[in-house]
């Protein structure tokens, strides 16, 4: 029997181009890449003391706690550390009143004759001028005095003038760009020498236009170029209390600042008290002799004599720190002016027979 051919086998067709074969889907995704470890950043010191008061013990949490839970000691533990902070802080407190009340003892209760004393103790300055800063530091902190300094110092505007600047214990609180310039002045060379050094750390970019004045303010004060018409601010802070002539330093003041301008005062005199004021008067020259400084100056007797208007008045600890906003009088400068003037033309001139005669007398 004849066997039946096989059908031919269909081969598929190749396309003439050649093509590549896909990868599976799973192999064309990237793989992710793996997570760096977690790493928690150091809390800033605000974000730890918000973790610190939010883990308080709280009167609610009290309230739900059994008697068993509060006896536990992980609740014993957590009181005991929110009580040492109290007790330290007012431990901190009261050791720095005592320390301060026993050298205020000791230094009032010094037997000083008021006519041993001379007028000017400028020289108690000089030799206390590297460690004053540590000195007046508690008592000035004592007296809340630090912020009122700022609120003062951060007033001044334009040209200003600092009177009886010491080692510049306001310099850190200047707003220097509200500033045009500023003049330091101190009848102290070595206090000076302190407060040129705290401007360059604090305000060394302001150096060009800051400037050093070593002498008294009862001497005439010249303004800086720019300031003909006078200085706009001058600032004294507790400097009333260290001159024999505060009624003239006052007007000397009054004389070099422009009739715009303003002037701010902190200091420290009488209180609105008898027996404070009795107290200060008996303690007054020992502390004059120790800190160069007259704490029972009648300063609302003083401003009312040196003829200044007042501006504003504010009183604080018991009366004794006085806070004063004053304005110079109006056509004052312009009096001075003309008595400068006219006191120039009563002096001789060089090719007037008086000169002439007075010079060749030298020479007789």
């Amino acid at each position: 029997m004849a066997k039946l051919p096989k059908p031919p086998i269909s081969l598929p067709k190749r396309s003439p181009i050649p093509t590549r074969t896909a990868p599976p889907l799973h192999s064309r995704i990237a793989p992710r890449a793996a997570a760096p470890p977690s790493q928690t950043p150091d809390p800033t010191p605000r974000e730890a003391w918000q973790k610190v008061w939010s883990a308080r013990p709280k009167l609610a949490d009290l309230q739900r706690l059994s008697d068993e839970e509060m006896r536990s000691a992980h609740h014993q533990a957590k009181l005991q550390r929110w009580r040492q902070w109290p007790v330290f802080g007012l431990g901190l407190v009261a050791f720095g009143m005592g320390m301060y009340g026993v050298m205020l003892y000791v230094s009032l209760t010094r037997d000083v004759d008021f006519k041993d004393l001379p007028d000017d103790l400028s020289d108690r300055f000089d030799k206390e001028a590297e460690g004053y800063d540590e000195k007046v530091d508690m008592s000035e902190t004592l007296l809340l005095l630090t912020s009122k300094r700022k609120k003062l110092t951060q007033k001044a505007k334009g040209h200003v003038l600092e009177v009886a600047v010491g080692t510049g214990r306001n310099i850190s609180y200047y707003n220097t760009k509200q500033c045009a310039t500023v003049t330091l002045l101190d009848s102290s060379g070595p206090m000076l020498a302190v407060a040129k050094r705290k401007w360059n750390d604090t305000h060394k970019e302001y150096f060009s236009r800051v400037f050093f004045k070593h002498q008294s303010a009862v001497d005439p004060i010249v303004p800086p170029y720019g300031a003909q018409d006078g200085y706009d601010t001058v600032i004294q802070t507790m400097g009333l209390c260290s001159t024999p002539e505060p009624v003239k330093l006052l007007q000397n003041i009054e004389a070099c600042t422009n009739e715009n301008g303003h002037i701010l005062l902190l200091e420290h005199g009488k209180s609105h008290y008898g027996w404070l004021n009795d107290l200060l008067d008996r303690t007054a020259p020992a502390h004059a002799d120790e800190h160069g400084c007259w704490w029972n100056k009648d300063i609302g007797a003083i401003v009312e004599e040196s003829g200044l208007e007042v501006v504003d008045i504010k009183r604080y600890n018991f009366g004794t720190t006085w806070w004063l906003e004053l304005k110079p009088r109006k056509g004052l400068r312009k009096a001075l002016a003309e008595t400068v003037a006219s006191e120039r033309l009563r002096v001789p001139q060089a090719n007037s027979p008086v000169a002439q005669t007075s010079s060749w007398s030298l020479w007789r």
